[in-house]
């Protein structure tokens, strides 16, 4: 059962960042949709290393101006973007786990992934989120997390995994009702520590409405998660094109790979196998 201070930690966070205050009138031109061209992910993945290098999680800037991995153009993974006019202002990846290449945070957090995959979860990561900082509304990441969270039951995942700043942690486990999965480790590849967190999302619904659930609207996340778009934002349909995402073609992931050609480091025979049939031409692989 949960202690007061932590009920009013949560509703504060609420309150104070307006998490669910959405306004058509200012947010108008906004508009949520998968990114289904390679056109749209670089979009993406420019708006992601734009940010990485403002908060210093990138040192150096990338030549292609962009900031992804393989998992991130693989064919099981889709990516959200909030678009205003033409122009890509925030983003995430939604990462599912294979057989073959896991999730983007078995690098530091294998042992416990597998210990989730040993129970038979079907697990998924959110990664790459990214706002851009003009953009900086927390209501607008709350829609990425709300079209990520349904995707995610719509693909019969059992638990959401992140990986997130230790920073950051306080914020998804007191209004998102994430679980500590792992300790505080570093991540080399943002120069940042990182915890590891997860979602049961077989009991995130209960857990949700009991939270939330006798409270009005404007604080009530359990009602914004579960309930139509309409009720939860006021966006009227045209704001959102959310049908099944498109995975990049295989000359795109080719692309993309040669592009960044450090996402092939560490490759086992049987990646590097599929990794030359996604692309049929001769790739270089570390």
């Amino acid at each position: 059962m949960l202690t007061k201070p932590v009920k009013d930690r949560r509703l504060t966070l609420v309150r104070k960042g307006r998490l669910l205050s959405f306004e058509p009138a200012v947010e108008e031109r906004l508009a949520i949709k998968w990114a289904d061209t390679a056109e749209e992910r670089r979009a993406a993945f420019s708006v992601v290393h734009q940010e990485y290098l403002r908060l210093g999680y990138i040192q150096r800037p990338n030549p292609t101006g962009m900031h992804y991995g393989l998992h991130h153009v693989l064919p099981t993974s889709s990516t959200l973007i909030l678009k205003k006019n033409d122009a890509v202002v925030a983003t995430l990846t939604h990462v599912l786990d294979t057989d073959l290449y896991g999730l983007p945070m078995d690098k530091l957090y294998g042992r416990e992934l597998d210990a989730l995959r040993s129970r038979g979860r079907r697990l998924a990561e959110l990664s790459a989120l990214a706002t851009r900082r003009d953009f900086c509304w927390q209501r607008l990441f709350m829609v990425l997390c709300r079209a990520a969270y349904r995707h995610a039951l719509e693909k019969r995942v059992t638990d959401l995994c992140i990986m997130v700043n230790p920073r950051h942690a306080p914020f998804y486990k007191t209004v998102f009702l994430f679980e500590d999965l792992g300790p505080e480790r570093f991540y080399p590849l943002v120069n940042a520590p990182a915890v590891a967190l997860r979602a049961d999302l077989e009991t995130i619904a209960d857990r949700l409405r009991a939270a939330y659930g006798h409270l009005p609207p404007e604080v009530n996340v359990y009602r914004f998660l579960t309930g139509s778009w309409e009720n939860a934002t006021g966006w009227k349909e045209a704001h959102r094109t959310l049908g099944v995402p498109k995975p990049l073609q295989r000359e795109e992931i080719y692309r993309f790979l040669c592009l960044e050609p450090c996402s092939l480091n560490d490759l086992t025979p049987a990646q590097q196998h599929n990794v030359a049939y996604l692309c049929p031409l001769p790739i270089r692989v570390h």
